[in-house]
């Protein structure tokens, strides 16, 4: 469904209601209500889309009424923007590509410093997380360069700014990039980051909650990504030709992956295939035999044949496409969206 073009610009001065006659106040009043109402009523109806519209038409509403600066214009912008991201990554989930940027767009524009969201943290928590999901865009749509770009500002915010989420996410995001494009050497770099981001903040849950045993007693998104990082590891370093130490990172991601999902979950299930798969390359190596006419010798050529990878990232399949992460998150931003885990690099989405 289409939705109304955002064109908020702080520029344009505010109708004070001081100056309007008394009918043009009680007009807005009474269009606000009407606009509230039919958001709560699209809401409780499943019908996110136009929810959103009238959340939309109610902003422009309450800015005019209250005029920009008004905390309640503030507070609704935010609900608008951290609804704009995700939505565009259910669009995007869906290959509705053109409602997915305009959606991403209206967020980005939102939480410019032009926009209404007066409190800075919070506005530079809802740009991180927008820029992520514009990586995640990008990284669907097959342009890597673009992708980079966004979820390098993403973690350039994250690292400066005391408020925002974790950015374990964005660095395994740049490392799923990365490793399309070849350069699986940064591509560990940034998963071996995401991995001591995870294990400092288990730590540190661990001795807020006496010692517990991190994930024990449910499933949690930070234990999830644990086992994508240690995924990802393993991945880059295959790649980099380290298959001993690929081994021993792919056994940590079972163990991580059995904890938080179950040993018959078909995530856990994707890992273990790839473990085999290593060991049956490595095994290979130290006992080198010529390949039987017909089958190819390269282990990791074969591995992208992986059954698996059909049923975790079914977005695979098109051309120069991958799904989105499942943890952002959008995290980490709307942790949503198809399973991470492809040979390769995997991914965290936003939150």
């Amino acid at each position: 469904r289409p939705l109304l073009l955002l064109a908020l610009r702080a520029s344009h001065a505010p109708r004070c209601t001081m100056a309007m006659a008394p009918d043009d106040v009680e007009d807005l009043k009474k269009r606000l209500r009407q606009h509230d109402q039919m958001y709560a009523s699209m809401q409780q109806q499943g019908k996110p889309f136009e929810a959103l519209e009238h959340l939309e038409k109610g902003l422009f509403v309450r800015k005019e009424l209250f005029g920009p600066e008004h905390p309640e214009v503030g507070r609704v912008c935010q609900v608008f923007t951290t609804s704009c991201n995700t939505l565009a990554m259910n669009s995007l989930q869906r290959d509705n590509h053109m409602l997915a940027y305009e959606l991403l767009k209206k967020a980005e524009i939102l939480t410019s410093p032009s926009g209404y969201i007066g409190d800075n943290k919070m506005r530079m928590k809802l740009r991180a997380v927008t820029f992520n999901n514009f990586g995640c865009f990008y990284k669907r749509r097959g342009k890597l360069h673009a992708a980079l770009q966004y979820l390098a500002k993403a973690l350039k915010i994250e690292l400066t700014s005391e408020e925002v989420d974790n950015p374990a996410g964005t660095h395994l995001n740049l490392c799923a990039t990365l490793s399309q494009l070849g350069r699986h050497g940064p591509a560990l770099e940034h998963a071996q980051c995401a991995l001591e981001l995870l294990e400092a903040m288990q730590d540190s849950k661990e001795k807020a909650e006496g010692g517990g045993v991190f994930g024990q007693n449910n499933t949690t998104d930070d234990g999830s990504i644990l086992a994508i990082a240690w995924h990802n590891i393993a991945v880059e370093q295959e790649h980099l030709g380290m298959l001993d130490a690929a081994l021993t990172s792919y056994e940590q991601a079972v163990l991580v992956a059995e904890r938080e999902w179950g040993a018959g979950h078909i995530k856990t299930l994707a890992i273990k295939h790839s473990l085999e798969e290593a060991k049956q390359k490595a095994s290979t190596r130290r006992s080198p035999a010529k390949p039987h006419a017909g089958h190819s010798a390269q282990g990791v050529a074969s591995k992208a044949a992986s059954p698996l990878d059909s049923i975790l990232n079914p977005a695979t399949t098109a051309p120069g496409l991958k799904g989105q992460g499942g943890f952002r998150q959008s995290a980490i931003a709307s942790k949503k969206g198809p399973s991470p885990l492809q040979k390769g690099g995997a991914k965290v989405g936003i939150r």
